[in-house]
């Protein structure tokens, strides 16, 4: 009997399945919510007009679907107006999601980022205020950029949701200083690493070197997540550290009329 016992506990212990984490990113679009002041010099940029109460409702709704369809813990959101504009999609998720906000300095076109999960939120999230990176001589602080600890049961996991600047212009060195000060906020932490958002670079380039260099890694880079001038480039990315990769799957998917970004999501786990 005592055999059978331990027989039958090690079989299930050999079967249980590893502990799966779900990540999204969604770049939005400039996802304004109606009420003025509406923030930013080029605020909603290519669309101009401030929308309706009703098409808010509606690309809100239509975002929480997508984090609901696809089962997501950790979901990072660019493009966004600010804590008002999540606070619109919140409004349609289940109540164990919570928002992590902290307003960052993008004056310009008035973004931010955010993230939503449904994991532990420790401490207070951090904004990337005075963390300076530095390439080529050139520094730079993330203005669109948060970081957070999240936790579930035993697992620690640093998040940083970020939106690195544009490259409409020669900004390649500051967006390579931009993800190396990415790189300084996690260094020295203890837990599982995860970088996201869309970063506004592709695989090989100076930007994603930065982060790969220090330990983070891109899960799939044969996906795309934007079409320009006819070329599919992977600008959006969940990038994770060397103990996440094992088993570790990364996709893309179309968001529809949410966006002119596809979406992106990863399957992580941890034993």
């Amino acid at each position: 009997m005592l055999k059978i016992i331990i027989t039958i506990t090690l079989l299930v212990t050999l079967t249980l399945p590893a502990f799966a984490t779900n990540i999204l990113v969604i770049n939005t679009e400039f996802f304004w919510d109606s009420k003025p002041p509406h923030e930013g010099q080029i605020a909603l940029g290519a669309v101009g007009n401030p929308p309706s109460p009703k098409s808010v409702q509606l690309e809100a709704y239509a975002i929480a679907l997508h984090i609901i369809y696809n089962d997501a813990d950790i979901i990072g959101l660019t493009e966004i107006e600010g804590k008002s504009a999540v606070e619109q999609i919140m409004k349609y998720l289940p109540d164990d999601y919570l928002l992590v906000f902290k307003k960052g300095r993008d004056n310009y076109t008035g973004q931010d980022v955010a993230l939503i999960t449904r994991y532990q939120v420790v401490g207070e999230p951090n904004n990337f205020n005075g963390i300076e990176g530095s390439y080529n001589g050139t520094k730079k602080i993330p203005s669109k950029a948060l970081g957070a600890i999240l936790k579930n049961d035993t697992e620690t996991y640093n998040v940083v949701i970020a939106h690195l600047i544009s490259k409409r212009s020669s900004n390649d060195d500051k967006r390579a200083a931009q993800a190396n000060a990415i790189v300084k906020y996690l260094e020295n932490r203890t837990g599982h690493n995860i970088v996201m958002g869309d970063l506004n670079d592709v695989p090989g380039s100076i930007t994603l070197d930065q982060l790969t260099s220090f330990g983070l890694n891109v899960i799939n880079s044969n996906e795309y997540s934007y079409t320009y001038q006819n070329k599919k480039q992977l600008i959006d990315h969940i990038l994770v550290s060397d103990d996440l990769l094992p088993g570790a799957l990364f996709t893309s998917f179309d968001l529809g009329p949410v966006s002119d970004h596809r979406g992106v999501k990863a399957n992580i786990k941890t034993l």
